[in-house]
Parts: C-alpha cells; structure tokens; sequence
C-alpha cells in the first residue's frame, strides 16, 4: 500500500507527456520484448511466430498459424516430450469407414451410387489415404482413390489440413469437393481417440445401394439352363500347390531274365493328381544312372480305356487318386505290380487329416524277396535246346545247378579279390578300356565292372553279372589257380588280360600260395 503512495506521488511529479506515464495497476510481471532472430544448434534462424511483448500473440498472429495433431495431444513435462511425432507415432494409423454418394444418370436401376470406401489417417505426418475396396463386375476402376499426402480444408486462407480432431464417427469430411460420411472405425482407432478424451460414437451400418441389390435380386433368379460338373482343378492347384506325397515301393522283377527286386519312389502331386516314378538305385548296381521310371502324368489304373465312355465321373474313376494309395496295397502301374511299403511323414499327416488312417506300420521288404529254397525243375530236352541257340544262356542255366562246397564257403565267405584288367582286341578303343574283375572265393563266382570314363564314348558299368564261369566248351569252371598277373582268360569269347590287383588281393595270394601256384611273390 505504501509502495502504490509513493509511485502515485512519483506520478504526479512528472510531465503529462507520451512515454512519462505508465500503469500503476499493471498486472504483467514480464516486459521483455520478443526477438525474431536466434540461433538453433549453432545456426541462425528466423522466428517467424515469435510473439509480442510479455509473450502476447500479435494482431492476426494466431489466425495465420497452421495447426497440427499436436495441438490435440495432451503435453506433459516428462522426458518423453522431446521425441519427435514421426518417432512415436510410426507405424500407428487410424482407420475409418465410410462413403459417399455418386449420382448416376440416364439409368432406371439408380439414381446414385453408394460407393464404400477406407480412410487412412497417418499420426506422423496427418496426412491421409482414401482406398476403395474392390468388388467383383463393379465396371469402376477402384483402389486408391486420393494417394497419401495432408489434405487442405476447403476455404482455408492459411493453407491449414486435416488434424485428427476433424476424425470421429458420424462426422462429414469434404475431401476436394467430395463429402465423405463416416459411419465405422477399427478398434485401435477407438481406443486412441478415447485417450484423447475424444467420445467415440458406436458403429452404423452402410445404407444400401440401390443397384447391388438389384443386382443381387437378379443373380438369385438366374439358373443354369445345361447344369454341369463344376472344375475345380484352379482350386485344387491353388490349395495343393506344392504338396506331395511320397510313397516307397518295390517292384518284384526276378521272374524275367536278369531281373530283380527293384526299388521305387512314387511321387504323387495333390496340385493336379499326376504321378511321377523314380527309382532308387544303388552305387555300382550296374543300372544306368537314370533314376526317372516314369515321367509326371495321369495314372490309368485301365490303359486300355473305352474311347465311347464320354461322361466325367466314368473318366474319373479310370485314373488313381490318393485314395488307392495305401500301405500294404498293390497297384498295378502297366501290367507291372508296385507293392507300397512305407511313406514320408508329411504323407502321413495328410491320410491322417482326410481319411482318418492312423496305422502306417511299414511293410518288410523281405517279404517279397526270393526264395532260393524253391529251386526250378531242370528240363534236360529243353537245356539242350537252349544251348544250340545261345551257349551263354546254356551255361547261366547249368550254373544254378551245380553243388556247392560249404567247407569252401564258411572259410572263405566274404573275400573277393579284385583284379585290374583289360581286353586283348586288334581295335584300339577297345585295348583302351579298364574293367574290375572281381573273384569270390566262396563259391569261385566271377563279375566283371567297367568303370565309366569321361569322353570316351562307352557306357560303364557293370559287364559281367556275378557267376562261375566255363573254361571254354570244357566242364571245367576258373578257380584260383586261374588267377595272378599276367593271365590271359576268356570270358565268353572275350580276352581279358590281367595287368594288376588291389593290395588287398597281393597280400592275400602271398599268404595263400597254395590256392594260386601261378603267383610270384614280390
């Protein structure tokens, strides 16, 4: 009180003149004058919003100003202030459902259009994306309908855009002249407006358009006038693409001549129910390296199929589906019976999925093996006249008949000798080829393997299948006695010269001496 007494006095005191008054009541403890050019990480910049004295906004000031979200946002002292929008906000979008309405003319199925569309508004930036879903014989080029980028209010002198205040259900947005009502947002868009303290309204319904529905009406009354089987085939693929099952399978081939048990993979594709058949062959069988049996195609489980059969579910039938596929099953894939033995895992889930089959036990593969103990009845009439056509063949014959030693072969069961050699022929390119010949001394056996050579214009392989061998037209077969370094035989009219041996068989014939006399030990 006593400080007001004195500055009236002091008042009265000085001139009444402009700049020698001044507020006695003044409620405004700053007087500082605000400057526009200051310095921002050691660069000057100009401040073109600073504001008057003591901090009040200019004349105008506040209507030039652009607002953003971040006037929306609640402030708080926290360091977390100081992170940048595009950093806290990435990646966080609000998303709202409308339409708006698109007048059609000339037509008498509508009037106006009602077209659906997603707002996109993106809290980094506030810029917005409007996209039109897409639905089928629409006849309009929907998608994206305004890109990305901050949309400027209509009417607008400072340029200010779209914040998210101007967001909610049940508002309209007039985006370049088009009004767009919004009637839906997602669950995320809900729960940050609320944090905002913004009340969210609940969702409404799209109205209806005038000519989806006639449209729909018109689709339920239209029936097919030639009803047929639907394809399927662009949905199988589409579901099954990729998917194949695995079966392994043997296919017992000893009943023709030089046959065996061979082993097979089958390949079946869910994608278009084609086969395809491989087979699983072992190093140094003999076979050529080609393991493709039968290329990718459709299975007739009939090769011989009636041509006049002009109806889909006959044909359908005529081919193997997955369902003929089971283990312990025979399939008869042209005249040749494949036994299915065992299956991948993931063939396993899938019968376990659509056919409710649970038991997988594998079947043994011996079970279709030869039996040795049945050994054929030997015809003398017809052995001799196989041997007047073929002597080879006459000889495999008579081999299957002869006695074995079983002193001989539990001693030496097991033991083969390998031997290098090579045939003695008048053309060179056959003087340039190396074979293997392979001695077992348990029941004096003979095979003879061609290794493959690059370039060379000969198929390898195996040459001689396993087997005792004539001297010639003698009853006499090769023994040990036959074999060392430097020996000339005759295999079926073949000259083999022998031109070394494996360690193994070296240091074998030194310790055996009396089984090969015609070895000189080194």
């Amino acid at each position: 009180m006593l400080e007001k007494d004195a500055l009236h006095q002091l008042q009265k005191q000085l001139p009444f003149l402009p700049g020698h008054q001044f507020d006695i009541g003044k409620s405004r403890a700053n007087e500082r004058k605000s400057h526009a050019f200051d310095y921002c990480n050691q660069v000057p910049i100009f401040k073109g919003e600073a504001k008057g004295i003591g901090g009040k906004p200019l004349t105008g000031q506040l209507e030039q100003r652009v607002h953003t979200s971040l006037d929306s946002y609640p402030h708080t002292n926290a360091s977390g202030e100081a992170v940048p929008a595009w950093v806290a906000f990435d990646r966080k979008v609000l998303r709202f459902y409308g339409y708006f309405q698109e007048c059609v003319h000339e037509r008498r199925e509508e009037k106006y259009r009602v077209r659906r569309v997603n707002v996109y508004f993106y809290l980094e930036d506030d810029s917005v994306h409007v996209s039109e879903p897409k639905t089928s014989n629409s006849g309009i080029p929907q998608g994206t309908l305004i890109r990305r980028h901050r949309i400027p209010k209509a009417g607008a002198l400072n340029g200010q855009h779209f914040v998210v205040s101007d967001f909610n259900v049940g508002k309209e947005i007039t985006l370049y002249s088009r009004t767009i009502k919004l009637v839906g947002c997602d669950q995320f868009t809900r729960d940050f407006l609320t944090k905002l303290h913004t009340e969210v309204p609940s969702n409404e319904a799209f109205p209806p358009d005038p000519y989806e529905t006639h449209r729909n009406e018109m689709l339920s009354r239209m029936k097919a006038t030639r009803p047929s089987v639907p394809n399927l085939s662009l949905k199988q693929f589409l579901e099954n693409d990729r998917h194949v099952l695995r079966f392994y399978c043997v296919w017992d081939d000893s009943t023709s001549v030089f046959g065996d048990l061979r082993h097979m993979v089958v390949h079946y594709y869910l994608s278009d129910d084609t086969m395809e058949i491989k087979e699983s062959i072992p190093a140094n069988s003999g076979r050529e390296s080609n393991t493709l049996f039968l290329r990718r195609c459709r299975l007739p489980k009939r090769p011989h199929v009636n041509s006049y059969s002009t109806t889909t579910e006959n044909q359908s039938n005529d081919y193997f589906t997955d369902a003929d596929l089971m283990l312990g099953s025979v399939i008869h894939l042209y005249g040749r019976p494949f036994v299915i033995c065992d299956c991948d895992e993931f063939t396993k889930n899938y019968y376990r999925e659509h056919y409710d089959v649970y038991d997988f036990d594998p079947v043994r593969i011996q079970e279709f093996q030869d039996d040795t103990s049945n050994v054929p009845f030997f015809d003398a009439a017809a052995h001799q006249q196989v041997a007047q056509a073929s002597e080879p063949s006459a000889l495999l014959i008579g081999a299957d008949s002869q006695k074995k030693d079983f002193k001989k072969l539990m001693s030496y069961d097991g033991i083969t000798l390998r031997f290098l050699g090579q045939l003695v022929s008048a053309k060179q390119v056959d003087r340039d080829r190396k074979f293997v010949i392979s001695l077992h001394l348990a029941d004096d056996t003979i095979s003879i393997f061609e290794p493959r050579a690059r370039n060379s214009g000969i198929i390898g392989g195996k040459f001689l299948e396993n087997r005792r061998i004539k001297k010639g037209k003698t009853n006499q077969y090769f023994g040990p006695e036959d074999f060392y370094i430097g020996a000339e035989l005759v295999f079926f009219q073949h000259h083999f010269l022998i031109t070394g041996a494996d360690e193994y068989a070296v240091k074998f014939m030194d310790l055996n001496a009396n089984l090969f006399p015609s070895h000189q030990k080194k």
